[in-house]
This record gives structure tokens, C-alpha cells and sequence, in this order.
């Protein structure tokens, strides 16, 4: 079972995005996988990646969120370009988002990371 759920946006992440997040992620010792958008994005200001931790226990999640590594993480991911084909989503807005939200089972944020700049 994963113990992240990434959030899709359309409006800014495509499936390779999405498959860049996941293996990265899986290089920090996290397993995670995709899911629909669950939290409303008209009240974040700004392009916020929103998280959902399914555990109770944050044992795991607490050394990647002191050692930056979840914004390295997403950085690393995002920033490198690809290719969109005409059968895939056009990502309209392609840009790292202002920070990483980690929100727990009941979406109380649990940590938010500053990843641009």
C-alpha cells in the first residue's frame, strides 16, 4: 500500500510528471501513487502540489521533511523537460509549484514545504 497519494492537477502536472514525482519519491523511501484532486485549489493562492500521507505514524515522512529532501525531491522531478504528444495532456502552466502540501487522511495539513526559489 502507498503511503502518499499524489494529487493530480491537469493544470499543471501530465502522467510523465506524475511517474517523475513517483520514482522520486521512491528514491527517498516513500511509495506514493496518483490520485484525484481531493482538496479545493481555488483557496490556495499560487500552485501548491498537495500530498495525502496514509498513515498514522509519520515516523518515515519526518527525516525527508528536516533534510529538504521532499523539495529536492519534487524539484528534481518537475523541472526536467519532456516532450508532449499530441495524444497526451497539454500542460498549460508549466512551473514548480510555490510549495509541497502534506496533508493527512482527514486533510489536516501535516507539514508545508517551500520548494520554488
Amino acid at each position: 500500500m502507498a503511503q502518499l497519494l499524489i494529487e493530480e492537477n491537469f493544470q499543471h502536472l501530465d502522467g510523465e510528471d506524475v511517474e517523475s514525482l513517483i520514482e522520486a519519491f521512491g528514491a527517498l523511501g516513500l511509495s506514493a501513487e496518483p490520485t484525484q484532486p481531493r482538496t479545493d485549489a481555488e483557496t490556495r493562492r499560487g500552485w501548491v502540489l498537495v500530498l495525502h500521507w496514509l498513515r498514522d505514524d509519520t515516523t518515515a515522512l519526518d527525516p525527508v521533511l528536516r533534510d529538504g529532501s521532499i523539495a529536492a525531491a519534487v524539484r528534481g522531478a518537475l523541472q526536467h523537460q519532456h516532450p508532449i504528444g499530441p495524444d497526451g495532456t497539454e500542460v498549460r502552466e508549466r512551473t514548480l509549484p510555490r510549495r509541497v502540501e502534506i496533508r493527512d487522511r482527514d486533510s489536516r495539513v501535516l507539514a508545508e514545504v517551500e520548494v520554488a526559489g
